[in-house]
Formats: structure tokens, C-alpha cells, sequence
């Protein structure tokens, strides 16, 4: 709701508008977070199928974050640190090749088990043309828990290079 103060000595008006109610119906500031990479990284494959973490390191967005720092775990990561439980919607794409006509996959991870249910698979095209793999899920965090991202090659164990990715976490008011 919008407030209007007008103090008459000074002859000033003070329009105030709060952001969205939070839960409680007071003004809320929504817990957020996101991380990348734009540089090429190799992702060490040795089991066909098989998902893994990145290994390699995101670059925290700063100027967009509260409550969230990037992961200490996984450094391809985004940890909760907002002092509560929160429920995410989390958004992950990586562009990636590993060569020739092969089949990756990514998932969501939740402090390093993966979440199935986000699974996505891509295909690279030849000549090492990249994949693009995208997922979202939902994803309750307690305060330190972290949320990453695990790929895979599902037609060999050839290294996957890495060409951009990112992670975002978005508050979803329950």
C-alpha cells in the first residue's frame, strides 16, 4: 500500500511504497543469488553416464546477491546464507561440447545428491558444436545448504568443455 506524508512546515511530500508482503505481510526482501562462468573450463569425465560436479569455479554476481554467497562445497554453486529456510526456484544452463554428436546431460544437486526430477539432456552437433542444457526446479534450502550443478556424458568418457554456465536462485514466497 502506498503511503502520502505531507509535512506542511518544510512543504515536502513523502511518497512511500513498500515492496511485495512477505509472508507475514510485511515488506520483504526476497533471498537471491546467481553465479557463472564465461570462460572455457574442462569437466574430467572417467564413467560414461555418470554425473559429477563441475570442478570447475563460478564467478558470484555481488551486486545482485542477499542471503546467498557462491558455494563452499561446490564452487559452481550458490549456499543459502540467509539465517532460515527458504523455498527456490532454481534456474541452471550450460553450453558445453565434448567433440562430436554425443549426448549430455545436466542436473540440479542439493548440497551434492542430485535432483533427478531436473534432469536435462542435450545433443552436441558435429564439428564440436555445443549443446545448450537447461533446467529449473524448486528447491527448499536451510540456512548453509547449497544448490550446484552435476553433468554427465551419456555416450562416452570423453572430457566435456565447459563454454558458459550459470546458476540463479530466486525466493518463491510459499
Amino acid at each position: 500500500m502506498t503511503t502520502v506524508t505531507v509535512n506542511e512546515t518544510t512543504n515536502t511530500v513523502v511518497v512511500t511504497t513498500p515492496g511485495p508482503a512477505g509472508p507475514s505481510g510485511a515488506a520483504a526482501i526476497m533471498v537471491r543469488g546467481q553465479c557463472s562462468k564465461m570462460t572455457d573450463g574442462t569437466i574430467d569425465i572417467t564413467t560414461e553416464g555418470a554425473y559429477i560436479t563441475t570442478g570447475l569455479t563460478a564467478t558470484l554476481d555481488g551486486s545482485t546477491a542477499y542471503g546467498m554467497v557462491l558455494g563452499t562445497d561446490d564452487a559452481f554453486g550458490l549456499r543459502n546464507t540467509s539465517g532460515g529456510t527458504k523455498l527456490f526456484r532454481i534456474y541452471g544452463s550450460i553450453d558445453a561440447t565434448d567433440g562430436n554428436n554425443s549426448t549430455l546431460g545436466v542436473k540440479l544437486a542439493k548440497n551434492g545428491t542430485a535432483i533427478d526430477e531436473s534432469e536435462c539432456r542435450a545433443f552436441t552437433g558435429s564439428g564440436a558444436q555445443e549443446a545448450k542444457l537447461v533446467t529449473s526446479w524448486m528447491v527448499e534450502l536451510d540456512d548453509g545448504d547449497e544448490v550446484s550443478l552435476l553433468i554427465a556424458n551419456h555416450s562416452n568418457s570423453t572430457d566435456i568443455i565447459l563454454k558458459r554456465g550459470r546458476i540463479v536462485a530466486s525466493e518463491v514466497f510459499a
